[in-house]
């Protein structure tokens, strides 16, 4: 049984063109996927069908093997955390608060926090490596910062303690969450993530457009392109310079040994 079955689902905001278009997919506990397609491909809202945000206009998404509708909000929280896009917050919780507000599915909002959430909240701020900013105010933290931070926050969401199994499998969807890191901090989420896929068993559905890092990092690429997907497949097999030109109309020089690319705008130089 697969962990996420998407069904020959189409949807469309307020009766206009469909965004998506007869989408069918399968994934297995333990990937790691990387969503990729130009921009207004379907991407995001692809993500909040899968969030149970938005109903299909036709089609279903289910979570092994139920309808992701039938989840309470809790027990769906507890299975599938989102980070989402540029991800803010405008009212002054400190960083450490805001990390541990991921606890609200598996508690009372108005439990206290015991020593074991606190230690595991410190843990993972460590891994993202905010901890040093865990007595600051969110609104006095960078893009960057602010989406490490969203990040352990939804690693404590589905891993509430150091032993958390796997089963039922855990979900994470990350909109574009390392657009606004440098380099360096980019590599080292990817790293983290990737372990946790290895280690625990989770899967990882991420929206990149650093192609780079997806080709190195992730197991799965899934492309859109006007709603539809494009391809699918291990990155060796989807990234093509015949794929670069038919989805993003671009040149691109492959070194598969390192698993880098060279693009060139295919428009006239200017």
């Amino acid at each position: 049984m697969s962990l996420l079955s998407v069904k020959n689902l189409s949807f469309s905001y307020s009766n206009k063109e469909d965004v998506l278009k007869d989408i069918a997919l399968s994934v297995e506990s333990g990937e790691h996927i990387a969503l990729v397609g130009p921009n207004g491909s379907g991407k995001t809202t692809l993500f909040q069908l899968l969030l149970g945000y938005f109903t299909p206009a036709t089609g279903e998404v289910l979570l092994e093997n139920r309808e992701i509708h039938r989840y309470p909000v809790p027990e769906r929280a507890r299975r599938i955390a989102f980070v989402p896009q540029g991800g803010r917050i405008e009212f002054p919780y400190t960083c450490l608060e805001t990390v541990l507000m991921g606890l609200h599915p598996h508690q009372s909002r108005f439990a206290p926090w015991d020593e074991a959430s606190l230690d595991r909240a410190r843990e993972l701020m460590e891994e993202t490596g905010v901890w040093h900013l865990a007595a600051k105010s969110v609104t006095e933290i960078s893009g960057g910062q602010m989406q490490r931070l969203l990040l352990a926050r939804a690693l404590l969401q589905i891993f509430p303690d150091p032993g958390s199994a796997a089963a039922p499998s855990r979900l994470l969807l990350l909109d574009e969450t390392l657009s606004e890191l440098d380099i360096a901090a980019r590599i080292a989420m990817m790293k983290l993530l990737s372990r946790l896929v290895k280690d625990r068993g989770l899967t990882v559905i991420g929206i990149h457009h650093d192609l780079n890092l997806a080709y190195r990092f992730t197991s799965r690429i899934i492309a859109l392109n006007r709603g539809r997907i494009a391809a699918d497949g291990n990155p060796d097999r989807v990234f093509t310079p015949e794929f670069f030109a038919g989805v993003f109309s671009v040149k691109a020089e492959i070194l598969p040994c390192r698993g880098f690319l060279f693009y060139d705008n295919m428009g006239e130089s200017p």
